[in-house]
């Protein structure tokens, strides 16, 4: 079968600071096809400049899409061209998976794959190949004579089965984001989320039970990395990748023993680095520089409405054990709780600003399909359009803020953060700028003036 797998452009937080990582999740699944004896073609908008018109979608059997919900538009406009070429369209991806019946209704799809998508993608191709139009395969939705059906799906219990993602087959020299001045690219070493906080989708699309590869795999893809395609930077990007102290500390042995020489990051909570500072010593020695930390808010009791299980003191104590080993913070807040008011936003923005972190983010809390916010606002939304669901506009009716109050807070606060003397000199203004700059916005210097 000749099946194109497609990444729809992304014009987010990431798309305006030019950082740029292939498209993982279609990576592993084109790895299966192609161990299977199919004929794969990947396509990454976010590098590769090409209209959809000149995709030629007829010379393929199957084109899957990968959507999330900022990019459902963009990833619908595709869909809708490839069925009039007479492709059999199949979408995945977070917000296929909440979204499925909805999807398959509006004849965007004919297929859509549920949750991890690399068994049921090659099962769902396999089974079109024999002929099949309503396959009974676990993980796949479509309609039946109008009728709604799927089959739940099964998460990989053990992930080192599973073939690297195939690089190969995506144009490698086209990322060229950098990590500690070094040609950086990403990597996942496991799957699932027990945490379940209220905003998060990982946890429902990934299951919430921990998946890890094995230390050895994770070194060889390492090593992969390094020696054949010359990255010097790695991102981790696992949920959190430091769920089990002893595995982190056995790859930062392994880089260490195999002379990686690599710089890295990776994404983790502060109650994992408390209480584990051998594990800290351990990724720092290994040249880990920056750890991304989500500590939402300055507030408890907003820490506890996101069901985050956490506390600012714990989040402090964090704070110091990163800095005493000099490995920088990639702090991440959202505004906008439920229970958020004008002084909890200005207590978090403060809080952000006296951090030290080298990068701050906000963003304004979205209710994004497939969480348990989601279910919990979906009648309070004040808006569809999904474009709108990028973290920087408020989509749901808040209790105490407008969209136009709560957006010129979310401007407020990185205009505080980063005109303050410790980012200045580090990212400086045109980092500020250019994280927010968007053409549909009224100009920033009107957005600054709100008192908080």
């Amino acid at each position: 079968m000749r099946v194109l797998l497609i990444n729809p452009p992304n014009h987010g937080y990431y798309y305006r600071l030019g950082a740029f990582y292939p498209p993982l999740g279609l990576g592993y699944i084109s790895s299966l096809l192609r161990e299977k004896g199919h004929e794969v073609r990947i396509v990454d908008m976010n590098v590769q400049n090409i209209d959809p018109s000149e995709m030629h979608f007829e010379d393929f059997d199957v084109v899957g899409i990968s959507v999330d919900t900022v990019r459902f538009r963009a990833a619908g406009v595709l869909a809708s061209i490839a069925k009039s070429k007479g492709a059999t369209v199949v979408m995945g991806g977070p917000h296929a998976s909440a979204e499925t019946e909805e999807i398959l209704r509006s004849g965007l799809a004919d297929y859509v794959v549920m949750g991890e998508g690399e068994l049921p993608f090659l099962h769902l191709v396999e089974a079109i190949e024999n002929g099949e139009k309503y396959p009974d395969v676990k993980g796949i939705a479509y309609l039946k004579d109008g009728e709604f059906t799927l089959s739940p799906g099964e998460f990989v219990k053990d992930l080192d089965t599973l073939p690297f993602p195939d690089r190969e087959n995506l144009p490698m020299k086209a990322y060229r984001t950098k990590f500690d001045s070094k040609r950086a690219t990403s990597l996942i070493t496991s799957r699932g989320c027990p945490f379940d906080c209220e905003f998060c989708s990982a946890s429902q699309f990934m299951g919430r039970l921990w998946r890890k590869r094995s230390v050895e795999n994770v070194l060889e893809e390492i090593k992969l990395l390094v020696r054949k395609f010359d990255f010097g930077s790695l991102i981790f990007f696992d949920d959190n990748f430091t769920m089990d102290p002893k595995r982190v500390v056995n790859i930062c042995e392994g880089i260490l023993k195999n002379d990686l020489r690599i710089s890295w990051w990776a994404f983790s909570r502060a109650d994992e680095i408390v209480g584990h500072e051998d594990m800290v010593e351990a990724m720092a020695r290994s040249g880990c520089r920056m750890v991304f930390v989500g500590f939402e808010s300055a507030d408890d009791e907003i820490l506890s409405e996101y069901k985050k299980r956490l506390d600012v003191s714990t989040a402090s104590r964090a704070v110091e054990i990163l800095k005493k080993y000099r490995i920088d913070i990639f702090a991440s807040f959202i505004i906008g709780a439920l229970s958020d008011t004008r002084e909890s936003i200005k207590k978090t923005i403060q809080y952000a600003k006296k951090l030290g972190a080298s990068i701050v983010q906000f963003s304004i809390l979205t209710p994004y399909p497939g969480t348990r916010l989601f279910a919990k606002l979906k009648d309070k939304l004040i808006t569809r359009n999904y474009d709108l669901f990028d973290g920087t506009h408020l989509v749901f009716k808040h209790p105490r803020f407008n969209p136009d109050e709560l957006r010129k807070l979310f401007v407020k606060a990185y205009f505080k953060v980063y005109t303050s003397p410790a980012l200045l000199f580090k990212r400086g203004l045109p980092f500020f700028w250019k994280l927010l700059r968007k053409k549909e916005n009224a100009p920033l210097e009107n957005m600054i003036g709100v008192n908080i």
